[in-house]
């Protein structure tokens, strides 16, 4: 199994301008200034698939502004992400497997703080209702 360079990839989309579909999902070792160019490169593009990719806002902006017919758009485990920047991109844009780290760790966090906080609550009724049947 061979793998995909950089100037590889821009060779086959310099020949395929008229590409509509790509998908360079876990070519890791692909740079984002190489995956820029390509994207611009690429006008027609309708659908783009970036899963594991190492990409970071830049890339977003490249596609909000050169993809201007993309209809797809993959971006599993591209964590490098910020919401707002995807927010920019053209709202016909199907944006598959967005997820951002930290808000997820924020989720579990905030679920796990919930939880603390209940045990608390439960242990001093506890301790209250030991007092209070003391009392009487």
């Amino acid at each position: 199994m061979g793998i995909i360079t950089d100037e590889g990839l821009y060779a086959i989309v310099l020949l395929c301008y008229k590409l509509e579909y790509l998908n360079i999902s876990y070519c890791t070792d692909i740079h984002e200034l190489s995956i820029c160019n390509i994207i611009r490169s690429c006008p027609k593009l309708q659908q783009l698939d970036l899963r594991f990719c190492k990409i970071t806002n830049i890339t977003i902006e490249e596609i909000a502004s050169s993809c201007l017919n993309l209809k797809y758009f993959n971006l599993e485990r591209c964590y490098k992400i910020s919401k707002e920047v995807v927010n920019k991109l053209n709202s016909n844009i199907y944006v598959e497997n967005f997820v951002k780290i930290p808000d997820l760790i924020k989720v579990v966090n905030n679920q796990i703080l919930a939880q603390g906080l209940q045990s608390l609550l439960d242990l001093n009724m506890q301790a209250r209702s030991t007092v209070w049947n003391g009392l009487r």
